[in-house]
């Protein structure tokens, strides 16, 4: 089954006074390098970055990464659905795929075996997959072809919530309380990398 795997990375990042995608988050990776290594897959499939105000930096930090696609979205401005929109449009057009996984740039906690737990799910029923944080769902999520032409049609900051939580489709789930986990301020980056630290002294 062919799932093309997008990394939504278009925003302002105004919270955090700057290009937080390029922000080290610890061993001396840079934030938009994580979530690349945490989407990597051994498919012929490339991982796609839909990039937005801070293109230029990001294709520059991820300059020597190869099998990747960085698609620049020029309305950024119009919210997380037009790049989800953007994306779906690329991708489709370019190639048949069976399913579509977005993830956040700045999950910071999610790992590679948390994003093949919902490919694997979705194998064995192509559906509508997505994470159960505790208190809400949400992205990362895996959306089916059928669900390619609503996926376009998107354009507002909301993304594709609206198809996962208020819907009368099917929409499966599986719990990952580390998606609700993301990066939007100077203060949260510190505090991530500093529980990271202490979480390795004390191993």
């Amino acid at each position: 089954m062919r799932i093309a795997r997008v990394i939504l990375a278009a925003g302002q990042s105004s919270r955090f006074n700057g290009c937080k995608l390029i922000a080290d988050v610890g061993n001396a990776q840079t934030m938009i390098a994580r979530a690349v290594d945490t989407f990597k897959s051994d498919d012929a499939l490339p991982t796609y970055i839909i990039s937005g105000v801070w293109h230029s930096e990001i294709t520059y930090v991820l300059a020597d990464y190869k099998n990747i696609k960085i698609i620049h979205n020029p309305k950024w401005q119009e919210g997380l659905g037009k790049s989800i929109a953007v994306a779906t449009e690329v991708i489709t057009n370019t190639q048949p795929v069976d399913g579509i996984l977005f993830m956040l740039a700045d999950q910071v906690e999610l790992k590679s075996e948390h994003i093949n737990t919902l490919l694997n799910a979705f194998g064995n029923k192509p559906t509508r997959w997505c994470a159960d944080y505790g208190e809400r769902i949400g992205v990362p999520a895996i959306f089916p072809a059928a669900d390619f032409k609503l996926l376009k049609a998107l354009s507002c900051d909301k993304g594709a919530q609206h198809l996962l939580r208020h819907t009368d489709a099917e929409v499966n789930t599986i719990k990952l309380s580390d998606a609700r986990i993301d990066i939007d301020t100077q203060q949260q980056l510190q505090q991530f990398i500093q529980s990271k630290n202490a979480l390795a002294c004390n191993k």
